[in-house]
Formats: C-alpha cells, structure tokens, sequence
C-alpha cells in the first residue's frame, strides 16, 4: 500500500512537472539550461503574483500579497535599526540569518568573499534556521509529543517563514521540517530519505516549476549528501586509523558530505566551485545557532528598548566579528576558488562514481563489522 502510494505520487509529480513544460523535451531541456542568469531573471518575473493588478487577484493571493507587503515593511525597519547598532556587515548578517534580508548586494564586496569561501548558504534562512526555531520553541513549550505544542511550532515557525517573506527556501524547510515532525509526533519511523524524497514529491506536486529552481536542487542534493555520505567518509577515515572522529573532523565530513553533493551543480550554473569551503565551513558554523538566536532577541529590542538593543549587540558581536574576519582570511586565498564548468554528462558521470564510492564503501564497512 505504501510502495503504490509512493508510486502514484511520483505519477502525479512526473505529470505536473511535464504540464509545467508542456510535455516538451526541448522545454524540458531549455529549463535546465546553464544559462543561470537568464532563467533566473524570466522566472523571477513571472512568479511574481503580487506584481500583477489587485482587481485580477484572487482573494488567497490578495492576502498572501497583503502579508508579504507588511512583512517586507516589518524586516525594512527592522534592518533600519538594526544598522543604528552594529556596523556593517555585521549587520547584514543577522538580518540574513534571522529574516532572510539578503543585503549584501549593496555590499558586493563581501558578497564576493561569501561566495568565494562558500559560506552563502548560511546568510539566508533555511532548514537550518526553521529547525532551530522550531526547537527553541519546543523547549520553551515542553514535550513536542503534545499535539497543542505540535500546532503552536508549525503555526510559528510558518509565520517565522513568512516574516522571510515566503522565500522559497524557507516555505521549503518548513514544508520538510514539518512533515519529519508530523511522522515523528505519530510514532513513525522518521528515516531522513524517505522524508527528503517525500517533501521533494510535495512541492513538485504544489510548485512544479521548483525542479528546476537552482536553490531547490542545492538544497535536496546537500541534504541527501549529509544523510549518506558520511558514513562512506567514516569508513575511509577508520582505514586510515582515524576510528575516534574528533569534533573538528566530524564537522569537517558533513561539511564535505554536503560539498561532494553540490559541486556539480555549482560548476554547472555558476562555473565555479570553492575550494577553502571544505575547511571554513566547520570553522565557522559553530557561530550561526548562536548568532541566529541573539540576532531574533536583538530584531525585537530594537522595537522596544534601544539601551537592551546596545546591550545584545555588544554581546553579539564578538561572534559575528568572528564570522567576518574568518570568511575574510579565507577569501584571500589566491586559490580559494577555482573557474570550472561541467556538462550535463559530466554531471551524470559525477553522480554515478560519486554514488558507487558510497555503495562500496558502506557495504565493505557492513562485512567488516559482521
């Protein structure tokens, strides 16, 4: 029953994402064009459903649109005063990482430095953040097994979501985040792929244009590389006589994991892939839980009290500074980046070696331990 359910929704997902294309093959392959700046440009216009006339709109998209515009009011003034007590780009990062307020084209400078050393995705909100919002809350509240507490995470952290102006990643995480925690709340066996895969299947059946979303395809591609290839990267660690992973090291192979996932595709779109990544990412993760935190409390001092604002920007920004100064001690590797652009079979050749090194290695580390 669950393996036809399965089947019927991959159908179902299949005939969204060929209706989306018009059956075209030709559309099919011009939308996963490398030609990233183009289609991103295209689509960015027409997705856009609050451009359009408030007369033409339904009622659900008029109040989307209505909370999307007091949401961008809200994270515009917030961003203000924020600015008034941290310095730039300390600044910019905590409204990146609070309510996904990508600022830093007004500093392209560090933008640069950001995509040298591969630290992007940490700047914006994502699984990562929702998931530790959902968490804190779950703390504050008590057991997440209670189906009153169950309700008051998933509403907040849809509005949290919302507040970031329902970006794609972010509706993403919480569509995901969700669905792991309603399996987990009725006692199902929550195995990461599965849920990965069924989250994926959701929003191609809701968005099916999203399959062809670069963001999308980083984000399922670094997730399946945390939940499968560490264990191949344990494996060949305790070859080499490192059985007791340190924490460092530990960091370093899910930063890896995710790296040898997306390379591929950031070769692919961007022509381009970070070297110094595989090393800053463990270095400076540590702080983003921390900062993201602090940062949500400093976003609503500022509303209320400007000394307690001055107070928690003090005590932030040490960790803030810290992101700042390593990304930029990195980025002047000369070396920290390299310019290279896969084909598409390149990708598929990556793919398929990629996936036969896991499935050797985590079959060996099975006989070794029988």
């Amino acid at each position: 029953m669950r393996g036809g359910l399965f089947f019927l929704l991959v159908v179902f997902g299949i005939a969204r994402v060929g209706t989306c294309v018009g059956w075209s093959y030709e559309a099919l392959k011009e939308r996963f064009s490398n030609d990233f700046e183009a289609s991103y440009k295209i689509s960015d216009a027409s997705t856009d459903v609050c451009s359009g006339l408030s007369t033409k709109l339904t009622l659900g998209e008029r109040l989307y649109c209505t909370f999307k515009g007091e949401s961008q009011k809200f994270k515009s003034s917030a961003s203000g005063k924020v600015q008034e007590v941290l310095p730039s780009p300390h600044s910019e990062l905590v409204m990146g990482m609070v309510l996904g307020e990508n600022q830093f084209k007004l500093i392209p400078t560090y933008n640069d430095i950001l995509k040298r050393v591969g630290l992007v995705h940490v700047v914006v909100v994502s699984g990562y953040n929702i998931s530790l919002v959902f968490a804190l809350l779950m703390r504050l509240l008590g057991s997440q097994y209670k189906i009153k507490n169950l309700v008051i995470g998933l509403f907040a952290t849809f509005i949290y979501a919302g507040i970031s102006g329902f970006g794609i990643p972010a509706v993403r995480a919480w569509i995901m985040g969700s669905i792991a925690v309603i399996f987990k709340f009725y006692g199902r066996p929550t195995q990461g792929i599965k849920i990965l895969i069924f989250s994926a299947i959701v929003i191609l059946l809701l968005a099916p244009e999203q399959l062809f979303s670069v963001s999308f395809q980083l984000s399922f591609m670094a997730t399946l590389g945390v939940m499968l290839v560490p264990d191949a990267l344990s494996n060949i660690l305790a070859r080499l006589g490192l059985k007791n992973v340190p924490g460092f090291l530990e960091d370093f192979t899910t930063s890896l994991s995710a790296q040898l996932m997306v390379n591929p595709i950031i070769s692919y779109y961007f022509g381009t892939i970070s070297i110094v990544s595989l090393v800053a990412n463990p270095l400076v993760l540590w702080v983003v839980p921390v900062c993201t935190i602090l940062g949500g409390v400093l976003v609503l001092a500022v509303f209320i009290n400007s000394l307690l604002a001055h107070v928690l920007s003090f005590v932030m920004f040490p960790f803030l500074d810290f992101f700042v100064s390593f990304s930029e001690f990195f980025a002047n590797f000369s070396r920290a980046s390299v310019n290279m652009r896969f084909s598409p079979f390149a990708v598929l050749i990556y793919y398929a070696l990629l996936f036969l090194m896991i499935r050797l290695f985590r079959k060996r580390k099975t006989k070794d331990t029988v």
